[in-house]
This record gives structure tokens, sequence and C-alpha cells, in this order.
């Protein structure tokens, strides 16, 4: 209903916590939303479900969203030369806008570049693109660029080289808003290149690619430090082994901490953590996937993480019999996550900082507002720890890497360099 200045005003005076000022992009009405965070919360009294966020916090795949935005903004101002490119300031990745880069890096776009780019990319995407959201987002823009003859042109074989000289020329005086539609294209086609490569076995064309290191053993897609654990753990299929589990995860915490653990605080751990495997078997946690990312892309990259994760578990000290439970759910991630929440979801105006793709997290994974006090969220991003508390989630954890470390956490109720490893040995996953 339609309410009056005052009534709002009234309203937000009852709220006595902080509140989160969320900007929309630049086509979007209001251009700042403002929501009520919950009250943070440092522990909880019972653990009901964990939320976790894909690229940076679950999987290593950030550096891939990365480097697509990257070459984003170097496909639209045309700086391929090493010489004139001294790499771009991305803010930590995918949970940042678009919009951001090309406003930071305006002054170096190009609109011919920006016309080629997006002519390639559309004609990649609705060639060989295989996500059908992504092919109506180009239609889309293709469209509203008076340029509906590109479509038939396509589906008929012309390369991408004949549909830049056939229209190039033709696309021309392009509003920022535009500019931040084809941005947008071009950054996915980058992205679901890579990934359309990994799904074909081609992983060293990619390192090459990517790192310019084709040689390294190192999988792309990989579980972040402490996720091979963590997961079995929460969803109680560890059990009384947990203790078996913990030398990797030691590790790890060593690592990223730079503690060093006496062999008796490690026994004293494991019994802990072994304490923890029989209460998680008796009552589950309920586990959520939330990322901004859009469903082919997470679809790809959780089944890949699920392979490395089985391996994990094979060479495992875990008994037969365990090693087989988790090995047959690892099969479909739909047995790992009881709710999997992408940006096909939800639309690319409310992804993080919103609160929608967490809302629906936690309604998928049937909880009701009066139980957010017993979720705990992670997340390595500024957007990512808003958008979890803006859900009603107190307990928010951030786990930044070292492309999110810049980034402004103060949304989290813990800032844990040392992840994962760091929120099971030192603080009891929170309980």
């Amino acid at each position: 209903m339609i309410v009056q200045k005052e009534t709002v005003i009234k309203t937000i005076q009852s709220h006595q916590g902080e509140f989160a000022e969320v900007k929309n992009p630049s086509y979007v009405y209001p251009p700042v939303e403002y929501y009520p965070l919950a009250r943070p919360l440092k522990k909880v009294s019972e653990l009901k479900a964990a939320l976790m966020d894909m690229d940076g916090t679950t999987t290593t795949t950030e550096v891939l969203c990365i480097y697509s935005l990257e070459m984003m903004v170097r496909r639209m101002s045309g700086l391929f030369n090493t010489e004139q490119w001294q790499g771009v300031n991305h803010r930590g990745g995918t949970t940042k806008h678009v919009e951001y880069l090309l406003h930071k890096y305006g002054r170096l776009l190009n609109q011919n570049h920006i016309a080629q780019e997006f002519l390639l990319a559309a004609h990649w995407t609705l060639a060989h693109g295989m996500d059908e959201q992504r092919k109506a987002e180009v239609i889309h823009n293709l469209r509203k660029l008076n340029l509906n003859g590109v479509i038939g042109e396509i589906h008929k074989g012309i390369t991408g080289e004949e549909l830049i000289e056939r229209y190039g020329s033709k696309i021309t005086e392009l509003s920022f808003a535009m500019q931040v539609n084809l941005g947008i294209d071009i950054y996915y086609e980058t992205y679901h290149r890579i990934l359309a490569k990994l799904k074909q076995g081609k992983s060293r064309e990619v390192r090459l690619q990517v790192f310019g290191d084709a040689e390294s053993d190192e999988n792309l897609i990989s579980p972040m430090p402490g996720i091979p654990f963590l997961i079995p753990l929460f969803k109680g299929w560890l059990g009384e082994e947990a203790g078996g589990m913990v030398n990797e995860l030691f590790f790890e915490y060593e690592a990223a901490t730079g503690k060093n653990l006496t062999i008796p605080q490690k026994q004293e751990l494991a019994q802990k953590i072994t304490e923890m495997g029989i209460a998680f078997e008796k009552q589950p946690v309920k586990l959520g996937l939330v990322t901004s990312s859009i469903f082919y892309e997470a679809d790809i990259v959780i089944r890949e993480v699920l392979g490395v994760m089985k391996t994990v578990i094979q060479r495992s000290s875990l008994s037969s019999a365990r090693k087989e439970k988790i090995l047959k759910a690892y099969e479909d991630y739909h047995n790992v996550y009881d709710a999997f929440v992408t940006a096909t979801d939800s639309s690319e105006i409310r992804l993080k900082p919103h609160r929608d793709l967490y809302s629906i997290a936690l309604h998928r994974a049937g909880l009701m507002p009066e139980d957010f006090d017993k979720v705990i969220g992670f997340e390595d991003s500024q957007s990512g720890t808003v958008a979890i508390r803006a859900a009603g989630i107190g307990c928010c954890i951030a786990v930044p890497f070292a492309e999110t470390q810049s980034h402004d956490l103060s949304a989290a109720t813990h800032i844990l360099p040392g992840g994962v490893p760091e929120a099971v040995i030192d603080y009891n996953l929170f309980l």
C-alpha cells in the first residue's frame, strides 16, 4: 500500500540497529535502497543451517571470474598490449557490479571496440552458449540496438568477423546504461568460454590463457581450504570418525594463520571435533549455496568441486561404509545442498548486496524468521556480508582471501583471514 513519509520514518525509527545503503544500477529506480540489518550475533545457541557463497568462499573460481571481468574492460577498451595495460582494480570480483568497472575505467573505453566485442560475444553466445537466459539477454540487447537482423544472420552461420564488418558501424552513441548491458554480455561470454573448455577437459589450455602457465597440476576449480572437511561434518556424514579427518584441516589452519598447534592441542581439538561429528550426525545442519553466478556456471563449478572432494574422501582414513555413503552423496549436489540458489533464481538487478538470494535460500531450506538466529552465513566479500545481514542472519562470517582482503567487511560479526579452518579450530563453529 502507499504510505506517507511520516509512517516510513516511524517504522524506521522502531529498528534500533544498523541499516545498509544499497546502490542500484544506474538504470533502476530508486537509485538507493535501505535495509535494516539483523542484530549481530557472535555465537548461536543451536545450529540449524549454514549458508555459503560459492566463488571465493566455497570454490576457487573467483580467480576465473576476476579474469573475465578484467578481459571485459580490456576488450571494451582495446588495451591488450601488456605495456599499455597495468591491471584492473576490480575490488574483489563478481560480487561488484560491472557498472563500477565501467565508471572507473570509462576514460579508456572505445565505442568501436565495445561494438566489435559485443558482436563477437553475441555471436558465440547465440551459436555456442548453453544458457537460455543468457541467450535471451543478448537477443534483448540486439533488439534495443535495432539489430534484429543479427539474430537471423547468426543462425544462418555468419562468422563473427563478417558480423562486425556488416553491423559494427551501426552501433553508435551508446549510453552508459547500454555500455553496462553490453559489458555484462562480454563478461559472461568470456567466462562461459572458459567453463566450456574446462567441461571439455581442456584445463591446460585454460591455465595458459588465465595464468600464462600450462604446466601446473593444480585444479583450476577446487574447494577452498576447509570446505572438504566442513561439508561432510555439517551433513553428519563423519560422525565419530570426524576426529580422524583433521590432519589436513590442521595443516591448512597453520598455513593460513601462521600459528603452530602443539600435539596436546591437536589431540584436544580432535576430541572436540569428534564430539561435533557425533552431534551433527544426530542433527545434521541444512546447507545452502548462494551465488551471484547464474545456474549454468554454478552447475559446472559445483560438479567440478565435488569431483575434487571425492578424491579427498577416497584417500582419507574413513571407514569403507562412510566413504561409500559420502561418495554416493557426491554424485549429485542436491544430496549436499538443501538450497541451491543462483542468480538465475532472481535477476541481474537483485543480486548481492541485495538480500534476495539469501532470503530465497532461507525459504528453500524451510527456515522461518524465528530460526534465523540459528543460522550462520559465510562470505568473502563486502556485498555478500551485507546481503547476509540484510536477509536477517546475525551470525555473519567473513572469510576473505587475497583478492577480497581490502573489502570493507564491517557488516560481518567475525572476520577470519584463516577462513573455514579458523572457524572450526578457534571458534568452534560459533556454537
